[in-house]
C-alpha cells in the first residue's frame, strides 16, 4: 500500500499535499474513511489545478509576445590581448550593427511573398522598365487570345 501512495504522490509538491490533506479533512471527498491513491492524487491535482493553469496561460503568453530576435546569440564582449582576434570581433560586430540598422530602418517584408526581394534590389531602372512592358505585353496577348481576335489581324 505504501508503494501506491508513493507513486500516487510523485512529483508532489508539500503545499499542494498539504492542502488536499486539509480539504480531505474538511470532508471534499464526501466519505469519512481515509482516501485511495488515486483519490488522494485526484484530490492534489483538484489543488493544483489553478496553478497549473496559470503557468500554462504565462508560458503561452510569453511565447505569443516573444520577438524573433530574443533567440538570436547576443554580441560577444570584445577579446582581450591578441590584436588578430580584437580585429576580427571589430569586422563581425561592425558588419552586425550594419545588418541590424538595416533591419529596423527598413519595413518587415513576408519572406514567402517577396523571395525574390534581393534580385529585385539589384536591377537597375531599365530592367524594371522592361520587366513591366513585358508583362503588359503578355497580358494584352491573353486577353486578344480570349476575345478571339488574332494578334496579326487586328483591324483597328
Amino acid at each position: 500500500m505504501r508503494r501506491a501512495y508513493l507513486l500516487a504522490l510523485e512529483g508532489v509538491g508539500q503545499w499542494a499535499l498539504f492542502e488536499a490533506e486539509r480539504r480531505i479533512n474538511q470532508n471534499s471527498l464526501g466519505h469519512p474513511y481515509m482516501p485511495s491513491p488515486a483519490e488522494l492524487r485526484g484530490e492534489i491535482d483538484r489543488v493544483m489545478a489553478p496553478h497549473v493553469a496559470a503557468r500554462r496561460r504565462e508560458a503561452e503568453a510569453a511565447h505569443r509576445y516573444k520577438w524573433a530576435d530574443d533567440d538570436k546569440p547576443r554580441a560577444l564582449p570584445a577579446p582581450k590581448g591578441d590584436p588578430e582576434a580584437v580585429a576580427k570581433w571589430r569586422v563581425r560586430r561592425a558588419a552586425q550593427k550594419a545588418e541590424t540598422a538595416v533591419t529596423s530602418a527598413s519595413a518587415p517584408t513576408d519572406r514567402p511573398l517577396f523571395a525574390d526581394r534581393d534580385e529585385r534590389m539589384k536591377r537597375t531602372a531599365a530592367d524594371a522598365v522592361s520587366d513591366f512592358v513585358s508583362r503588359q505585353d503578355r497580358r494584352h496577348d491573353a486577353l486578344r487570345s480570349e476575345s478571339g481576335i488574332e494578334a496579326g489581324l487586328d483591324d483597328g
